[in-house]
Formats: C-alpha cells, sequence, structure tokens
C-alpha cells in the first residue's frame, strides 16, 4: 500500500490537443501538493512523497510512492483531486484557468455565464466508446441551468425550457408525477445535516452540541420537509454501508434531556445559517425546537456560491450551518472532515484518539480491521457530536419522457444525481 504503479489509457488528448501523458500527471499533482495553489486537498495529496515516469515523460505510467500505508489511493484518485487538467492550459494561463478550464472530459466548456447558465459541447476527440462501438458522447450539446427554487424548475419543464432537472423535494417528485412526467427516485448516502463550529462559543462546549442533537425530532423534519419520504440520519455513514455501526451514532430526540444541558450551560444563543433552496421549511423547524427547550436561535440565509466559498475559506464566522456531508463509498474519504487542521474539516473539530484510528483505517486492506477503527470512530463522535446529521436523501431525477429517456440508476451508497454522458434522446 505504499506503492502504486498506475497506467494511462492510450490515445488520450485534452481539449487542446496536449496529450494526456505521465508528465501531465506529474505536473497536476506537484501543483496541488504546492501550498501556493491552497487547494482544499492539499492534507489529501500531500501523502504522495514522490512520482516516477519509469517509461519518459511522454510514457503513460506513473509510480506513486506514499508517505504512509493508504489502502483508499486509489479511491481518492477516483474523486476530484485526480482530475487531470491540461499541463498547456495551466502555463498559459493559471489566473484564468477557474474560468477557462481545459480538462480531458466527453464535454468542452464553451460558455460559462455564472448564475446564468453553463454550456458544454460535444468533444469529438473524446477517448470512450459504448459497449457496442459507439462514440462518445451522444449529446451534442449540453446546457446546465441553475434554477434554486423547485417550483420554477417544474415550471421550465413544463414550457420546454428544461427537459430534465434533479431535485430533493419529494412533493416537487410528486407534482411532476401528477403532471404527467417522469421520475426516477434514488437514495443517496449524504446526509443533510447541521454542521457546528467546535472551535467557537457556544460549540466549543461539547454540552452545547449535545443539547442541540437531543434537542431535534428528526422525525418531524421527514415528515413536514420531506413527506416522510426520507430516513432519518444519525451517522456519517450510509445504513447500506459495510462500515455502518448500528450501535454508535448522535442522540435520539430527548427534549427533557436538551433543556437540562441548556439550563447547566445557563441558556445557549446561537445563529444557525442555511442557503435558501436547502433552508425552506427547515429552519424554523429547528428554530421551533431548539427554543421549546429554552435556546435561543437566529436564523439566516445567504446565497449558495458564497456561502460555499465561505465556509471552504476557514474564516470560521459561523456557528452553526445547514450543509451536507460527503458522498461516499470508502470509509476513508470521512477522514478530512474529522481529521484535525485538515483544510477541509469545517467544523474545526479535533481529537487526538480519532486522528489515529483515522490512520489505522487506512492502513489496511483487512476488513475486519479496517471496520474495528470506523466503529470506534463512529462511537466518539456520536458522543462529542462535530456535526448533526438528519436524514438521508431521496433524490428524484425528473424528466420529459416523451423527449428524453432516464439516466441510468445508480448504485446504492452513492450520490443519486444525473450521469449526463449516459442520457439517451427518445
Amino acid at each position: 500500500l505504499l506503492t502504486w504503479d498506475m497506467e494511462l489509457n492510450s490515445g488520450v488528448v485534452f481539449h487542446d490537443d496536449t496529450p494526456l501523458n505521465a508528465e501531465s500527471v506529474v505536473k497536476h499533482f506537484n501543483r496541488l501538493k504546492d501550498p501556493a495553489t491552497a487547494c482544499s486537498c492539499l492534507d489529501t495529496v500531500q501523502i504522495i512523497e514522490s512520482m516516477d515516469m519509469p517509461d519518459g515523460p511522454t510514457g503513460l505510467r506513473v509510480v506513486f510512492r506514499l508517505a504512509a500505508p493508504t489502502v483508499a489511493f486509489g479511491e481518492t484518485l477516483s474523486g476530484s483531486s485526480g482530475y487531470i487538467e491540461s499541463p498547456t492550459a495551466i502555463d498559459k494561463d493559471p489566473e484564468g484557468f477557474n474560468t477557462k478550464p481545459v480538462g480531458s472530459g466527453p464535454f468542452v466548456l464553451t460558455e460559462l455565464a455564472r448564475g446564468e447558465r453553463v454550456v458544454l459541447t460535444k468533444w469529438a476527440k473524446y477517448w470512450k466508446q459504448d459497449a457496442a462501438g459507439n462514440q462518445l458522447p451522444y449529446l451534442d450539446k449540453l446546457t446546465v441551468i441553475p434554477i434554486p427554487d423547485p417550483s420554477q424548475q417544474l415550471n421550465a419543464l413544463k414550457t420546454g425550457d428544461v427537459q430534465m432537472f434533479g431535485t430533493p423535494q419529494s412533493n416537487i417528485v410528486k407534482q411532476a408525477e401528477d403532471d404527467g412526467f417522469a421520475a426516477q427516485r434514488v437514495s443517496g448516502s449524504g446526509s443533510t445535516m447541521i454542521m457546528l463550529n467546535n472551535s467557537k462559543p457556544p460549540f466549543n462546549d461539547v454540552k452545547a452540541r449535545q443539547a442541540l442533537a437531543y434537542a431535534i425530532d428528526k422525525s418531524v423534519i421527514n415528515e413536514r420537509v420531506y413527506d416522510g419520504v426520507q430516513v432519518e440520519s444519525h451517522s456519517l455513514f450510509a445504513v447500506d454501508s459495510p462500515y455502518y455501526n448500528e450501535n454508535a451514532g448522535t442522540p435520539e430526540y430527548d427534549p427533557d434531556k436538551a433543556k437540562a444541558l441548556v439550563d447547566e450551560l445557563g441558556g445557549l444563543e446561537f445563529t444557525l445559517e442555511c442557503i435558501p433552496e436547502q433552508g425552506q421549511g427547515f429552519l424554523e423547524i429547528v428554530k421551533a425546537q431548539g427554543e421549546a427547550v429554552g435556546m435561543k436561535i437566529s436564523l439566516k440565509t445567504q446565497e449558495k456560491a458564497a456561502f460555499v466559498d465561505r465556509l471552504f475559506g476557514k474564516g470560521g464566522d459561523y456557528e452553526a450551518a445547514c450543509f451536507a456531508n460527503a458522498i461516499f463509498i470508502e470509509p476513508d474519504q470521512i477522514r478530512p472532515s474529522l481529521t484535525t487542521g485538515d483544510a477541509q474539516n469545517l467544523s474545526f473539530y479535533s481529537n487526538e484518539e480519532v486522528d489515529r484510528l483515522l490512520d489505522e483505517g487506512r492502513k489496511t486492506a483487512v476488513f475486519e480491521e479496517r471496520k474495528a477503527a470506523y466503529d470506534k470512530v463512529q462511537e466518539i463522535i456520536g458522543e462529542e457530536i462535530p456535526s448533526i446529521t438528519l436524514v438521508y436523501p431521496l433524490f428524484g431525477n425528473v424528466y420529459d419522457k416523451t423527449k428524453v429517456g432516464p439516466p441510468p440508476k445508480s448504485e446504492p451508497n452513492t450520490t443519486g444525481g444525473i450521469k449526463p454522458g449516459y442520457l439517451h434522446l427518445v
């Protein structure tokens, strides 16, 4: 688990015709490891100690040598830190790359109008074919339009402005079906959650975090916001994950315990923040439940891009915020959000024993040993509650069946999202 020998697919070119070879991979990871790049993935990629190119820079082999055994390194490469960009584009315009990215995927970014649309067109030199030998992607163009309000999404489907949208709103899914549209229902693994700032008052006190956890009746949130169709979540892990510990998790609803803790604290006052589309109905329920046991809660919303940028900026200028925990299959992927000082630890949680257990979990491929480590992690964070998970999502991919077919259904314990490369026209 210290040495990973990777071989690239042959004949792959970036959208600027630069070949994807060993040198482009090495340059990519060296850029991410450079603190000046300020990648939130820095702590993840620092595990790479060195990289060799046995067949030279233009070859297809890269040998990664890691600083410590890491069973999940392959899964790490399948995430965003493994998305290799054109080195030519980076060298040409390093500052402008965020708005003019050049990759090697099935679609080329041809228009980016923030808050309005993203237009993607077919990359004629895409390397992949389907099982029948047909060139991918099937679609000539894909336009992605941000429509935050679920009702407006449905109206856009009715008017023909869009042919498909994804939503976690079960009432919108049902309404769309009543209107004659089709919906693919998929359960995902990433829970809606309340992220707590463990580094500052009031939630640097574990009793405050426990008080809020005891005060929240997740069944009420499920019934009123999600029509009762979702599953309550008490863990970062999905219930169908082999690493799920059914004997650990955040506290069950107990208003008496919540009130006793609030009294012991001498009161509990904080601001709960969210993005508008996620906070509808949800914020008011948490506020009412918290205030019923003596808390004083202020509510605040912020536009999604600014909200996410602020939290990932790690300025720590929040007390409690709604979020969604990482969607994952490989358990090592919970590591960044819990490891002390990690760039992706947005709750500023810190526990040396959890750090040690997370390290242990990635150093072996033996399932029983890994599960023992992650079971213990779940027990500890179930007591210390760095964040509070609420419900697992039931995602709906709603579409006009006269114009487009459904995407393939996602596997269990995954996102439930639409896979645009696999849509087909009717």
